[in-house]
């Protein structure tokens, strides 16, 4: 059974995700995974296994933002179902521009991290992304 202290630090992980991604810490970054994290995107064939490839993406999304692709989330839920802990929440993509009032969103949608306890505290091991929009992802 998962405690409030465990919610808390899962609430946690989910915002350094967004604060490592944003930011390029890809050192922090890869401390958030399992070895054997997965991302799956509901729609598109393309999959990220791995720590490699999940701080690979993040950093081309970097790259074609220009250093300004910006997570936002919010309505986080935390449960466990069936001895798994998921972390539901909605968020939107913004790439924050170079000058004021260029900020654009991108997309938006829901994630479902599925989320583990180990020695080294919680760590993302899956997560589903399902977008509000059609999107085709290459990178």
């Amino acid at each position: 059974m998962i405690t409030l202290e465990d919610k808390w630090q899962i609430a946690e992980l989910v915002a350094r995700f967004t604060q490592c991604s944003d930011y390029g810490d890809w050192e922090g970054l890869k401390a958030l995974y399992t070895d054997d994290v997965e991302t799956e995107m509901e729609g598109i064939a393309l999959r990220y296994k791995g720590i490699a490839e999940q701080v690979a993406h993040a950093q081309a999304s970097d790259a074609q933002a220009q250093g300004k692709n910006r997570h936002y989330n919010f309505n986080l839920t935390i449960t466990e179902e069936g001895g798994a802990v998921h972390a539901d929440y909605a968020f939107m993509n913004v790439n924050a521009g170079q000058a004021p009032m260029a900020a654009q969103i991108v997309v938006t949608g829901r994630m479902r991290d599925t989320v583990v306890k180990t020695a080294d505290g919680w760590k993302i091991a899956r997560r589903l992304v399902r977008f509000d929009q059609q999107v085709a992802v290459d990178f």
